[in-house]
């Protein structure tokens, strides 16, 4: 016991010089003596329960470093219950009666994994999977069966750990989902655009006017004008009309394959830059992308089914909602935007349709009181009508595919053409030998695609 006192002597005198308050903590005291004059072990406990320690010799003095992670209750002076409070690791410093160090416990509280691999076995029987702690949460690792198996144990170990779980967990014979997706928009419009000048002057300088001709910005497609004179009056009556009628039909076929599980995106379009405030004076630059962006999770169930959880949307550039930012112009997006989650046979196609917009403008341009009247009031007045519909129809097929198989569907880009010769491209002008084969993939007989 002397030569023990001398030796901890020793140690002091040779430690860093603390605050007299500091110096007399017993865990500061004993943090330079740890591992050298004490001996010490690891224990883990589980997180909300607790667990009985016999202590190497009588305790006369208990400390923890972190009491928010464990908390201690002696039951005599050589056993402690220890419960775990949070999951993190401490550790427990245990002093005799006569304050000297004896015993060094290092706590780690970590989750119920027992109970976790109990419910895993009762909820997927005959799966191979590894349940270990790992950094205050939880990692799974082995091999399941299906992709389904591998989405229901992480959920099960979600509830042990919320947003604390790593899967490392493989699929025997991961399936593949090939994603068909037919956007279909479809837009009609109607203008009619009908404009009256009347103009009357005479010598004496006198001069009426009646307009200025269509509301609108368009040039007419047709112009009637009327020239008389009554006396030294001058009359001009001018008529001009436009109408305009069109569809415009915009058709989308993005192909996209994905891991069961796993989500997918795609964009087919672009990105605008549009200023950003940042700061007095500053502008930054930021891009915004339209387009055709399609985002999609398939997980294939054990009965066969796809449960697939799609989001596509259609945007594009809108100058006539446009907004005017640090001198720039800044278009706007019309956006169309779906999201749903549905569960389909292999080859079933469903379709989000009814995405129906109309509109509908008029506007009246007249001289006051004169336009109002019957008849007559038609000289003094120029009209608009505008209609527009747009409809939107998205027609999505999953397939169940392979490696081999999504890449027998891929198109060929150079499949058709051939480079030409430095005389075909200089004397002919011709680009391409032979038309480059149409972009898509080409199905089997058997397998239409859908329509």
């Amino acid at each position: 016991m002397r030569r023990l006192a001398l030796l901890c002597a020793a140690a002091l005198a040779c430690a860093p010089v603390a605050s007299p308050a500091l110096a007399q903590d017993p865990a500061f005291v004993a943090s330079s003596l740890i591992g050298e004059m004490a001996p010490s072990r690891v224990i883990t406990v589980i997180k909300d329960k607790s667990a009985a320690f016999r202590l190497l010799a009588s305790a006369g003095e208990i400390v923890i470093a972190q009491p928010e992670i464990a908390e201690i209750v002696a039951n005599t002076d050589r056993s402690v219950y220890v419960r775990g409070k949070a999951l993190g690791t401490t550790n427990i410093l245990i002093y005799d009666p006569a304050h000297r160090l004896i015993e060094v416990i290092d706590v780690r509280v970590a989750q119920d994994l027992e109970s976790l691999r109990g419910d895993l076995v009762s909820a997927l029987p005959g799966e191979t999977i590894r349940v270990s702690a790992l950094a205050g949460g939880v990692m799974l690792s082995g091999e399941v069966s299906t992709s389904s198996a591998a989405a229901r144990a992480k959920a099960i170990a979600e509830r042990y750990a919320p947003q604390g779980v790593s899967s490392e967990l493989t699929v025997r014979a991961a399936q593949q989902i090939m994603l068909e997706v037919r956007i279909i928009e479809a837009s009609r419009t109607a203008l009619k655009d009908f404009g009256v000048n009347v103009d009357v002057h005479n010598n004496s300088g006198i001069v009426f006017g009646s307009g200025t001709g269509l509301v609108g910005v368009n040039a007419p497609q047709g112009t009637l004008s009327l020239t008389t004179n009554a006396g030294p009056v001058s009359i001009e009556a001018t008529l001009q009309a436009l109408e305009e009628k069109g569809v415009i039909r915009t058709l989308a076929r993005p192909n996209l394959a994905a891991i069961s599980g796993e989500e997918a995106t795609f964009l087919a379009g672009g990105e605008f830059p549009y200023p950003v405030p940042n700061g007095l004076g500053e502008i930054t630059i930021q891009f915004k992308p339209f387009g055709v962006t399609l985002k999609f999770t398939p997980l294939v169930q054990d009965s066969g089914l796809i449960r697939l959880k799609v989001s596509p949307e259609v945007s594009q550039l809108d100058t006539r909602q446009s907004l005017r930012l640090a001198n720039v112009e800044v278009p706007s997006l019309l956006v169309r935007r779906a999201a749903t989650t549905i569960e389909l046979k292999d080859g079933e196609t469903f379709a989000i349709a009814g995405l129906f917009q109309q509109d509908y403008a008029n506007t009246i341009r007249q001289i006051p009181w004169v336009g109002d009247v019957p008849v007559l009031g038609s000289l003094f007045r120029s009209s608009r009508w505008k209609k527009q519909e747009t409809e939107l129809l998205i027609l999505v097929t999953p397939r169940l595919t392979t490696a081999a198989e999504s890449r027998a569907l891929a198109p060929d880009p150079f499949a058709g053409s051939s480079e030409p010769s430095a005389i075909d491209l200089i004397l002919r002008g011709v680009a391409l030998d032979r038309p480059m084969a149409p972009a898509g993939p080409s199905y089997p007989a058997d397998q239409p695609p859908a329509s």
